[in-house]
């Protein structure tokens, strides 16, 4: 998905009069049963904050609903979450039984149901796939929310906690920070929730409204307890910017389950990537890594100057389109790569780590030596509702859930096109813009994302369809217009794909015309789309 010809690249000039030119795609007025007034927004990174954003702005009334007690989504670094478990034996919580009768409230003391107080704390609103030490392989162009530009020194290749400020800026700017409070009327709830798990998303068919089942917990100092509280609000439309992959994938693989709960001093010695934090506990170990993806490399990258040995076991590619070049060209020199594991030999015991362990490979040598696992191997999809809403022939390209277009999802990376997506639902949502028919999609050896939306999603084709048909429907039906990405920014994209993310690997014989037309001949379709060559943490690890 990640590598098209440079050439490509320049089509993002014909965004720049985009506005001025209609769109192939036929489009049809959505119909609703009452008129859009209540939205819940489920999520608030940076999809979630900018979609709460735009649609306060065209004056609906809205519910921002956060299960952590601090807006920025994936990008919320704590030391709250736990910092070194293994992968769960059971699956991921989803919260505590709803209680039948609603609303509810109860209170927890230390221990209650076999869970410390910290642990219920964490487990509401589980680790981020996020580590103190961990830098974006996206430069600041790319990442970079409306309203609050980052300052002109700030480098080009930004920490995890410079993201976080940035977003929390946003938050505050629009008035969706946890400390703010801002109704539009005395007496109306805040915008926000913070600390509030959606656990159910329902529809109401005699109302045609959404009913959303909600779980808040609270600390309780001075009673050394925590207070939940259970009830149910009801909505016109929900945007659900939860992100498509929530839960972590722990792949089946032979005797996984009794490694996992393999101890040294105190620490698991396998877990999912998301429970990383801290390079510097590797100190002389070897590290083996599971997986070739994004969090692979870029843990790898930041274990490479404490641990010993750095070991990736990747699998072989699910097609031959090369799209984990990125991933691998972003792997230390230093990393050892093997193939897929087949099994994992059973241990003697469980309170001396894995270092004994045998781990067999599919090429029938065995792997030994291994300190600690790291399970880079993605996350999965677990909508909220309804089941394979998120199917990419469920959806509009602009997020509209096509058999009910008062449920909306935010897709693509939020940075670059969450500004156009939120727009669209506020105009959907007015009566201001029309919806595109559904397209046939191809979907391509039981894949869900066919070459139509992994093009649509990231790259430049979704671009210039979102200026297309936002500006159409402000020509018809009023609202402020769109431009696409400057041609700078698409400029340094370039360039930084090359330099950073190819580690080099190709050189630039100038950023002129010349220069592109020698580089596209030599990398043929090699060179990313910018808007695609960044983020893709989904299964192909």
């Amino acid at each position: 998905m990640i590598w098209l010809k440079v050439s490509q690249v320049l089509l993002a000039s014909s965004c720049l009069v985009s506005s001025q030119v209609h769109s192939q795609t036929a489009f049809e007025a959505p119909t609703f049963h009452h008129p859009i007034r209540r939205v819940a927004v489920v999520g608030a990174g940076p999809a979630g904050l900018q979609a709460a954003a735009k649609l306060v702005e065209h004056n609906f009334t809205v519910r921002l609903f956060e299960r952590a007690p601090h807006p920025g989504g994936n990008w919320l670094y704590s030391e709250e979450t736990p910092v070194r478990e293994s992968y769960p034996d059971r699956p991921v919580s989803q919260g505590a039984e709803i209680p039948a009768e609603l609303p509810a409230m109860r209170f927890y003391s230390d221990g209650d149901d076999g869970l410390t107080l910290e642990d219920r704390w964490a487990e509401h609103w589980h680790p981020r796939p996020l580590w103190y030490t961990l830098h974006t392989n996206s430069p600041k162009v790319s990442t970079e929310l409306p309203d609050v530009p980052y300052a002109r020194d700030t480098p080009w290749v930004l920490d995890a906690h410079t993201i976080q400020r940035h977003v929390r800026s946003f938050a505050s700017h629009h008035c969706l920070n946890s400390n703010d409070y801002c109704p539009a009327t005395l007496g109306a709830p805040p915008v926000t929730a913070y600390s509030t798990r959606v656990e159910r998303v329902e529809k109401d068919e005699e109302t045609q409204s959404w009913v959303l089942t909600l779980r808040r917990l609270q600390r309780l100092r001075e009673s050394q307890r925590i207070q939940a509280e259970w009830w149910t609000e009801t909505f016109d439309a929900v945007v659900l910017a939860t992100g498509l992959y929530t839960t972590p994938h722990v792949p089946d693989i032979d005797g996984i389950v009794d490694w996992s709960k393999a101890k040294k001093g105190g620490q698991y010695s396998v877990y999912h990537s998301q429970r990383y934090r801290h390079a510097e506990g590797y100190v002389g170990k070897t590290v083996l890594i599971v997986g070739a993806s994004v969090s692979a490399s870029e843990i790898a990258r930041d274990l490479s100057p404490f641990a010993h040995r750095i070991i990736a076991s990747v699998r072989p590619p699910t097609d031959a389109s090369g799209e984990r070049q990125r991933s691998f060209a972003r792997f230390p020199n230093t990393t050892e790569f093997v193939p897929e594991i087949a099994s994992f030999a059973p241990l003697d015991e469980h309170n001396k780590g894995i270092h004994h362990g045998k781990i067999h490979l599919i090429n029938d040598s065995v792997l030994e030596g291994v300190d600690e696992i790291i399970l880079a191997t993605g996350f999965l999809d677990t909508p909220l509702y309804p089941p394979n809403s998120t199917e990419r022939r469920h959806l509009h390209w602009t997020g509209h859930y096509i058999h009910d277009p008062t449920l909306a999802y935010t897709m693509g990376r939020p940075w670059t096109m969450g500004r156009y997506q939120s727009y669209g639902f506020a105009k959907v949502w007015q009566g201001k813009a029309q919806l595109p028919l559904p397209e046939e999609t191809k979907i391509e050896d039981g894949r869900r994302n066919g070459t139509f939306w992994r093009d649509m999603w990231l790259g430049e084709a979704i671009c210039r369809r979102y200026v297309n048909w936002l500006n159409d429907a402000s020509l018809k039906d009023g609202g402020h217009f769109v431009e696409p990405p400057s041609i700078e920014t698409l400029e340094l994209l370039k360039y930084y794909t090359v330099v950073h993310l190819l580690n080099n690997t190709v050189q630039l014989d100038g950023l002129g015309a010349f220069g592109l037309s020698m580089l596209a001949d030599k990398l043929r379709t090699e060179i990313s789309d910018p808007w695609t060559g960044l983020v893709d943490e989904g299964l192909d690890w």
